[in-house]
């Protein structure tokens, strides 16, 4: 029985551990999507402030979704902005589910969560600023059934 009992506190204390090595995001935002009912023109915003020009981020979009979404993918216009204007526009395509239909990412019931990186390569900021980040489905349907939330966080990459 004790031997039990230690076994188990190792576990515990190793999974406790490996959760403590995950880096925190410097930004991380969560905006629901009301009545998972995403209108084309119903823009999601992520407004962040950059005071560090030096560093490189790791920017992650988590899309969470129902598992009755009608499709495999999610199709999006993003771009940031600042004062100045568009810093980075383009149009993306989401995985959500592989090719043979199984949803990727994490879940249990109803809901799946999935990360994707924002870029394949990091982001640096060309000056300080208050940054916007805006997303936009680019799908056919309207409204977009079955996304139930998108987050935006952005990490410190190691110089």
């Amino acid at each position: 029985m004790n031997r039990q009992l230690h076994r188990f506190a190792l576990i515990a204390l190793l999974a406790i551990a490996g959760f403590g090595c995950n880096p925190s995001p410097e930004f991380a935002v969560v905006r629901d999507i009301p009545g998972e009912a995403w209108y084309a023109d119903s823009m999601l915003v992520f407004d962040v402030e950059v005071s560090d020009t030096t560093v490189t981020y790791r920017v992650e979009v988590d899309v969470r979704h129902a598992g009755t979404y009608a499709y495999r993918n999610l199709y999006v216009g993003r771009d940031v902005l600042n004062k100045g204007g568009t810093v980075y526009q383009d149009t993306a395509e989401f995985q959500l589910a592989s090719p043979e239909g199984q949803w990727v990412g994490d879940g249990i019931t109803g809901l799946k969560s999935v990360t994707l990186p924002y870029r394949s390569e990091g982001l640096r900021f060309p000056k300080p600023d208050t940054y916007r980040f805006r997303l936009q489905h680019l799908m056919r349907d309207e409204p977009l059934n079955g996304i139930h939330s998108v987050a935006l966080k952005l990490y410190r990459e190691a110089p």
